[in-house]
């Protein structure tokens, strides 16, 4: 286990931020971890970097547990903030370049990798100030950095929360190339990206971790209650289901019935309804429940 975080408990003032937080990073994947805002995704990560204290728990790097200070762990994990802040009157290259020298890069090295990362980052105007770049621009200098670093572990907090959605669909396709190289934890409230990029995902809600696992296995299409049916009759099938206590709703449109099963109700019942219904029926689907269905139904329960 490449991170592993025991009981983390975190206050500010009388405000417990964290409350007892167990997580479970694995090497070369990207966790997405995923709540609202104000849940206690930033606190963690600043945690992990060492930017806070916490008054219990614990947190273990590579194996290795967080104890009397140490911080030689840093060297291997890097961390891009939700808004990256640099000197505006320096530009892209001369940023990567500060950074290869803090990192202790020989300048012949660091050369080389600076092209490789401005390429591979795509910076586009790596001369010009970074008072000129935008938003999305910046978001791909910090990470420019980050990975001069050749980090074991990548912290992202929110990375593509203020950009629009051609940036954010390139940034996305981005992150998705790093766990061959890195493990990825990355942060985020908005769960059709975690859905897109994320392998695994833990969703925190008010500092207590309420669900982790892998997202193939969380959203797959066995645990969904929600059917789709194409029918020539739809009006007169969903008459019928309408009267069922087997169903909580049934939504119509042009081709389709979109059916939710109340949560008690067995598939063989739902079967056994529709076999009665005297109607003719072209196909039924079970649908995949999306993150964002999980994260609702979670939260209903928590």
């Amino acid at each position: 286990m490449l991170l592993k975080i025991e009981g983390l408990t975190k206050f500010y003032g009388d405000f417990k931020a964290l409350d007892n937080l167990n997580m479970n990073v694995e090497a070369n994947q990207i966790y997405g971890f995923i709540g609202r805002n104000g849940a206690g995704k930033t606190t963690t990560l600043h945690l992990i970097m060492r930017f806070l204290s916490h008054e219990a728990g614990s947190i273990q790097f590579n194996g290795e547990p967080d104890e009397n200070g140490d911080v030689a762990f840093k060297k291997d994990i890097a961390f891009v903030p939700d808004v990256p802040a640099f000197p505006d009157y320096l530009t892209g290259e001369a940023v990567l370049r500060l950074t290869a020298d803090f990192i202790g890069l020989k300048a012949d090295v660091a050369t080389a990798e600076i092209r490789k990362v401005i390429k591979r980052v795509g910076i586009e105007y790596p001369r010009k100030k970074v008072g000129s770049y935008s938003r999305g621009m910046k978001q791909r200098l910090s990470l420019g950095c980050a990975l001069l670093k050749k980090p074991k572990l990548l912290l992202m907090d929110e990375p593509t929360s203020a950009l629009d959605p051609v940036g954010r669909k390139d940034l996305l396709q981005l992150i998705k190339t790093l766990k061959n190289e890195t493990t990825v934890l990355y942060s985020t409230h908005i769960l059709n990206d975690a859905q897109q990029v994320c392998d695994t995902i833990g969703l925190i809600e008010a500092g207590k971790l309420l669900l982790e696992g892998r997202v193939s296995d969380i959203l797959s299409p066995r645990e969904s209650s929600i059917y789709v049916i194409e029918s020539s009759r739809l009006s007169a099938l969903k008459t019928v289901l309408d009267n069922s206590k087997l169903i909580d709703s049934v939504d119509i449109s042009k081709t389709q019935l979109e059916i939710h099963l109340h949560e008690n109700a067995k598939q063989t019942d739902f079967f056994d309804l529709l076999s009665k219904a005297a109607v003719e029926i072209e196909s039924v689907k079970r649908k995949s429940q999306s993150l964002e269905e999980v994260f609702v139904e979670v939260l209903k329960h928590a």
